[in-house]
């Protein structure tokens, strides 16, 4: 996807001078172009914008209060101010401002796109992917601690969004003017996807709630209901009832023996030469140690866990440990082990199941 750049100015013959004098770079960035700054911010809000240059006196919003919306809207796209008074106070304030370069008038259009180019490298100073497992990446970000901005490029390259991260955890996300968790669900369900790397993240704040792991989790989930046309329980309870195969499963006769029929029955002994799969394996460990009443919600193989499973078991080697037996998570609403092995089996379990009990069954 080429790069787009928005030139805003009320002069339209500037713009129309401009657009002329960088359309021999048309391989390396499109020019789009807005006369005032409410024009400007529906481009950002419609397009994928890599880089704003902004004139500084214009009728109705100027160029210091776009910017300032820019910074607070789109903090990882650079605005590059022009203007013809320059006055080192006026520079100074344009800086403090948020903008990330200063250029004055008359304008040189070799010159300027000298500078584009510049500024569009930097961007992707950390290299880029193409038709990645973005949740692979993304898991090694988190292992890492890595602090750095991704733009993510849909496999039919007709939607981008940007992820930042900070010391390994996502802070905000961002696809036009849309931003928090409900972006990072979307660019998130992107298979497939080409990404470029910046190694500097300018948010500061964290705008999404949640662990990475367990927004991924949802995310692929949500991706393959969207798929399938229908949800995982449903999928699930269509067939033969097996412990944890859905919320659903779980039994409530205690109190009321009429629905016993109800409750969730143990897996399916295989045929005498059959082996368990890993999954059924799981499955009948935790029936038989802590029953039926277990408050299984889920258990599943899940190949997204693969990275964090690689790196924790490496960990373990370095510092003599032993090998990886099982990860645990305690989430705000459930818990979560993930059980290393030719498929990664993860179970997702009610709070009120005792931590101990679990983690022994897979000792």
């Amino acid at each position: 996807m080429t790069p787009n750049i928005l030139i805003v100015d009320d002069d339209s013959a500037l713009l129309r001078l401009l657009e002329k004098e960088l359309e021999g770079y048309a391989d390396f960035f499109s020019v789009i172009t807005a006369g005032d700054g409410q024009g400007a911010l529906q481009v950002l809000s419609d397009a994928d914008i890599s880089l704003v240059i902004c004139d500084l006196r214009m009728p109705g919003m100027d160029g210091f209060e776009l910017i300032g919306r820019i910074t607070k809207q789109y903090p990882d796209i650079p605005v590059m101010a022009m203007t013809a008074h320059d006055r080192p106070k006026t520079r100074d304030v344009v800086l403090k401002t948020g903008a990330m370069d200063y250029i004055t008038k008359p304008i040189d259009g070799a010159g300027l796109s000298d500078r584009i180019i510049k500024i569009l490298k930097k961007r992707s100073e950390g290299g880029s992917l193409r038709k990645v497992s973005l949740e692979t990446y993304l898991q090694l970000v988190e292992m890492e601690e890595q602090t750095c901005t991704l733009r993510i490029i849909s496999s039919s390259g007709m939607k981008s969004g940007v992820l930042f991260f900070r010391d390994g955890r996502l802070m905000e996300a961002r696809i036009g003017s849309q931003r928090g968790a409900d972006a990072a669900y979307e660019i998130l369900s992107w298979p497939g996807v080409a990404l470029s790397i910046e190694n500097t993240c300018p948010v500061t704040e964290k705008h999404i709630e949640g662990e990475l792991q367990a927004i991924l989790l949802d995310a692929m989930r949500s991706r393959d209901e969207d798929e399938s046309g229908h949800s995982l329980a449903e999928e699930e309870t269509a067939g033969d009832a097996t412990v944890g195969s859905s919320a659903a499963d779980i039994d409530t006769s205690a109190e009321n023996p009429a629905e016993e029929s109800a409750a969730p029955k143990e897996p399916p002994s295989p045929a005498p030469d059959e082996p368990l799969s890993p999954v059924a394996f799981a499955e009948r460990k935790l029936f038989v140690a802590i029953g039926k009443n277990s408050g299984i919600q889920d258990v599943y193989s899940d190949p997204i866990w693969a990275g964090m499973v690689y790196h924790a078991n490496n960990a373990g080697q370095v510092f003599e440990l032993g090998d990886l037996n099982v990860i645990y998570m305690d989430r705000s609403t459930e818990q979560v082990l993930v059980v290393p092995g030719e498929e990664n089996v993860v179970v997702v379990l009610d709070k009120q199941v005792p931590r101990e009990n679990l983690i022994s069954v897979f000792v």
